[in-house]
Parts: structure tokens; C-alpha cells; sequence
């Protein structure tokens, strides 16, 4: 990582379906739009590490291409992951109080990923007011991570709006459920991971 380099962490249960899939989605994407720029990452509360991403994961028409996704290994959710990250994107309302159980300063750098994806989505159709950019007291060039912590500083204000179109704002989990629930979770998580993708690789030009 470098200081021109920003951290995304997303934040599950186990870190085999929903964290996992929608790290290598979007990794997979800023590495197309903004090579370099980002660093994507993911972890979960309860780990077991002798688990693997599900074979409906990598049955998902969406992970066709994702190559990383075959080397993933589950990570357990610490402090210093959270501190260390710009931009917190956890599956549901209790992921995002888990995260701030640790660290309560991480409060608005955190969304729950469809609640990320409809902010995004607002921000670029101009239902939420837009972000003016981050403020500079030295006058200088702020860097990549200093400007998404600003954008989601800005998002954050507006969380009670972007919650108030959503039906939810938690990704269902679908590890051990039938397998429809896993095409159901990525209907849901890659238009958002879509829409996070195109606002966080406009950051980087």
C-alpha cells in the first residue's frame, strides 16, 4: 500500500460469500478503471479458516472472471484492518456494529455495501446533493485515500435519505441456504458493487 493508494475493507460473517465475492468484484473492476489506485480487501467476524468460497459463488455468471477469487482465504475481522481502511462497505446493520464495537471513529467511513451502492447510485443521478470535494487547510493536492474518506464523510451526512429508499439496507447471507439464495445475493450485490466502482474510479483521475 501507498500513501497514494486507497483502502477498501468489506466486512461479513464468514468471508467466504458476500465480503469475499464483492472484494474480487470490485478489485476486479478499479484495477480496469484506475489500475493501481486501490487496495481491496475483505474480512469476517466469525472465521472458520478451514472454510472455502462456495461452489455456488463460483458458479455465479458474475465470477466467470474473477481469477482471485479462486485463491481467496478467509481473514479474521481486527482493529487494525478497520484503522487502516478508507472506506468500509460490511453485508448488515450488524456487521456495521461489530466494526464499530472496536472502533467507534470508523462510524463514518462505514455503510453496509447496498447502502454504499444506492448512495453512489444517488450521488451520480444527482438525488443526493453533490460532493463538493475534500477541504484543504495547506493548500495542497489531497491524496487518493484523504479524498474517499471525504466523499464518504459527505455520503454519511446523507444516510438517512439513501436508507429511506431502501426496502434493506442488509445483504442476505446465503451459506447453507438453497441455492437460489446465492444468484438473489448477487442480483442485489453487483449493481451496487457496479455503481461503487464508477464513483470510486472518478476519484482517481
Amino acid at each position: 500500500m501507498t500513501d497514494q493508494q486507497a483502502t477498501v475493507l468489506f466486512v461479513c460473517t464468514g468471508n467466504i460469500c458476500r465480503s469475499a465475492y464483492g472484494h474480487h468484484l470490485l478489485a476486479q473492476r478499479l484495477e480496469q478503471e484506475a489500475p493501481g489506485r486501490f487496495r481491496v480487501v475483505s474480512a469476517g467476524t466469525q472465521v472458520n479458516p478451514h472454510l472455502t468460497v462456495p461452489q455456488q459463488i463460483h458458479g455465479l455468471p458474475g465470477a466467470a472472471g474473477l481469477q482471485t477469487l479462486g485463491t481467496h482465504s478467509p481473514t479474521a475481522l481486527n482493529p487494525r484492518t478497520v484503522q487502516q481502511a478508507d472506506l468500509i462497505l460490511a453485508a448488515t446493520e450488524d456487521h456495521i456494529a461489530r466494526v464499530l464495537r472496536d472502533t467507534p471513529g470508523a462510524l463514518n467511513r462505514t455503510f453496509t455495501m447496498t447502502e454504499f451502492g444506492a448512495a453512489a447510485e444517488a450521488l451520480q443521478n444527482g438525488t443526493l446533493p453533490a460532493w463538493g470535494g475534500p477541504s484543504s487547510s495547506t493548500g495542497s493536492f489531497e491524496s487518493l485515500p484523504e479524498r474517499v474518506r471525504s466523499l464518504a464523510r459527505h455520503l454519511a451526512r446523507h444516510r438517512p435519505v439513501v436508507r429511506g429508499s431502501l426496502d434493506s439496507i442488509d445483504l442476505p447471507d446465503p451459506y447453507g441456504r438453497e441455492d437460489a439464495a446465492y444468484p438473489a445475493m448477487a442480483e442485489v450485490l453487483e449493481p451496487a458493487v457496479g455503481h461503487m466502482a464508477q464513483l470510486l474510479a472518478d476519484l482517481a483521475r
